[in-house]
């Protein structure tokens, strides 16, 4: 099968989920995002580069900051999203699973206790790895471009830090796709992080590129909106920064579980069309009927 066909089937298996219930989802995903966007800023490695001779004479320091997307004044926000995001996570990676297991679609107050002592800890341990990974990715554009600064002219530097840039981002959807199977596996087969993540890689290695090209498909036309936002300074940082954050977490977790069930040949009950738990319902009332009849 064709890289093109694997990027095509899972991608649009996991829009086609999304279509159904995405507004849940996405509603449950803003707002960790939109507090997370004061510490982590996609936008603002993008708006580094946009303005990149007016910001050409910041120290590395300054650099730093404009590229992680750090907010000064408001960080204590972010701090808030990071701490909420794993309790976020638990919620969403239940809600996904239970649906495409049994077909029941939940995000009702009576199930958040027993997915965050379920899930809690596989959300902490892949938040802590992602943001690790992420905050690396971010100090080492932060360095070496400001070792460009100082090292070329600003014509050169600008067109390397382009690169670079390019670069970065796709050991980023990288490592993304390396780890999309990881979740699901510790969950559902009780395996420790090690070895679930050794088992995953395995399993996910041949669809990596086009993991990738599904990352980007989603994540592209993004940045072209903050590319359009920097150069004519529309203020609109926070709310892209949010928006894209959202939108990459529900892809994100509605993707691993679309990968996982299909690559373990696990059947999915949210593509049937007769909902078990309606039906089991609507038996138990006939049979209610009948007695009284």
């Amino acid at each position: 099968m064709s890289t093109k066909k694997i990027s095509l089937k899972y991608f649009k298996l996991a829009l086609s989920y999304a279509n159904s219930k995405v507004w849940y989802l996405l509603l449950l995903a803003l707002f960790p995002s939109a507090f997370i966007a004061f510490v982590f800023s996609p936008y603002g490695t993008i708006d580094f580069l946009c303005n990149f001779k007016e910001l050409y004479s910041l120290s590395f320091g300054q650099i730093y900051i404009v590229v992680s997307g750090i907010n000064p004044k408001f960080y204590y926000l972010g701090l808030i999203g990071i701490v909420a995001i794993p309790f976020f996570l638990s919620i969403l990676f239940g809600a996904v699973e239970r649906h495409m297991r049994v077909g029941e679609f939940n995000l009702g107050f009576d199930r958040v206790r027993n997915r965050l002592n379920y899930n809690f800890v596989s959300a902490l341990k892949f938040t802590v790895v992602i943001f690790a990974f992420l905050e690396v990715c971010k100090f080492l554009q932060a360095v070496i471009c400001y070792l460009f600064i100082k090292l070329f002219t600003v014509e050169v530097a600008f067109a390397l830090s382009i690169i670079l840039y390019l670069i970065i981002t796709l050991c980023e959807f990288f490592g993304f796709a390396t780890l999309v199977l990881w979740v699901p596996t510790m969950l559902q087969t009780g395996l420790s992080s090690a070895k679930a993540l050794a088992l995953s890689v395995r399993q996910g290695a041949r669809y990596s590129l086009s993991t990738m090209v599904s990352f980007a498909i989603i994540m592209c036309p993004m940045y072209a909106l903050m590319i359009v936002d920097s150069v004519l300074t529309l203020h609109l940082d926070i709310i892209l920064d949010a928006l894209l954050l959202t939108l990459i977490t529900v892809f994100y977790v509605v993707l691993m579980y679309t990968m996982f069930f299909d690559i373990n040949g696990i059947e999915r009950e949210d593509l049937k069309k007769v909902d078990i738990w309606k039906s089991k319902k609507k038996r138990k009332k006939d049979n209610g009927n009948k007695k009284c009849n």
